[in-house]
């Protein structure tokens, strides 16, 4: 339909059963004058796509890629055919104080992923013209979809730590955030470490650019002691860990990024050495717009990209995406094609 009557979209949403998806359509409105129309060609699944899963009726994805058939008579810098991505961040007022200091991730108006359904597990979507971004020619639309929240994820992270590319960096989890956290980190010039539980991980970290690989079941006291310490640990997997193991891992004025959701309380109990030592336990959030526009310029040059596994836009193919990254068999980034 023309962007004067608005698009009937098909797209996959929740049920009364968590994991399990059916096809809806549903009717947009017309396009406003700063709004495109996007055919879907590629979405990611992420770990935070799981977290909204247990209501009914709910349209996930935040990882999508796709071509724009339809533009708003406003929108200046994109045209039809041009494949972009967008992100987590579906709005914001672009005037508050956060806004105006390039932190609209952060914007207390924002809107963002999962509100108001119109998000990437479809065939199609309308996007506010400023959230959405050029994908580089390099890539393709199965390529770029992680990189719209897992890449971003661990972009930000080093960006907004100013990290130097004399750092030690841990990553923690190689997984579909850890595995492009080693690509990024090595590129940033870093000296890098991935740390799994699972020792099998170790060659695959190496070829993506990890110097050393340590194995957190050997983490005894005595390990730990004798471990190297990190100017940066990103922690990217979604468990409660042995936090305190963690932190004697830093190096003074080290800081430890959490990037995924535990499933329980963070407890540290050594918080003298954190004092003595001036170590942070901290967030990062994704990025603002400029912030994704660096990312892919620097994910570009340095070719970085994730390794992913295929999976039919079907409610049988993402529900078969979903109990894969439950059960963490995926290596490394599940991305879904529509049909």
């Amino acid at each position: 339909m023309s962007s004067g009557e608005g698009y009937d979209i098909t797209a996959f949403a929740t049920t009364d059963k968590p994991g399990q998806f059916e096809e809806i359509t549903y009717k947009t409105p017309p396009l406003k004058e700063d709004e495109v129309f996007i055919k879907i060609l590629a979405g990611g699944v992420c770990h935070t796509d799981m977290l909204f899963m247990n209501k009914p009726g709910v349209i996930l994805g935040h990882e999508p890629v796709g071509e724009i058939v339809d533009l708003g008579a406003g929108v200046r810098g994109h045209k039809k055919g041009d494949i972009v991505g967008w992100i987590f961040l579906r709005d914001a007022c672009l005037d508050c104080k956060k806004c105006r200091s390039g932190y609209d991730s952060m914007c207390p108006y924002r809107v963002s992923f999962p509100e108001g359904n119109n998000n990437g597990f479809a065939h199609g979507a309308v996007c506010k013209a400023k959230f959405i971004f050029a994908i580089p020619e390099c890539f393709t639309p199965r390529e770029a979809a992680p990189l719209m929240c897992a890449g971003l994820t661990l972009f930000t992270a080093l960006h907004i730590a100013q990290v130097p590319p004399t750092a030690h960096v841990a990553i923690v989890g190689i997984g579909g955030l850890g595995h492009l956290g080693i690509q990024f980190s090595r590129a940033w010039g870093c000296h890098v470490t991935a740390i799994s539980h699972t020792p099998s991980k170790k060659e695959e970290s190496l070829q993506f650019g990890a110097h050393e690989f340590l194995c957190s079941k050997d983490f005894t006291p005595e390990f730990i002691e004798q471990a190297p310490k990190f100017d940066y640990i990103l922690n990217t997997v979604s468990v409660n860990l042995e936090w305190d193991n963690y932190m004697d891992l830093l190096d003074s004025n080290g800081s430890m990024f959490m990037l995924g959701i535990p499933e329980g309380p963070i407890q540290i109990h050594k918080v003298l050495p954190m004092i003595a030592h001036q170590k942070t336990l901290r967030g990062s959030v994704n990025g603002s717009r400029y912030v994704v526009d660096l990312m892919l310029e620097f994910a570009a040059r340095h070719n970085i990209k994730p390794t992913i596994v295929d999976y039919p836009m079907t409610p049988e193919g993402i529900s078969k995406a979903i109990k894969d990254n439950e059960d963490g068999s995926i290596r490394y980034r599940a991305v879904l094609t529509p049909q």
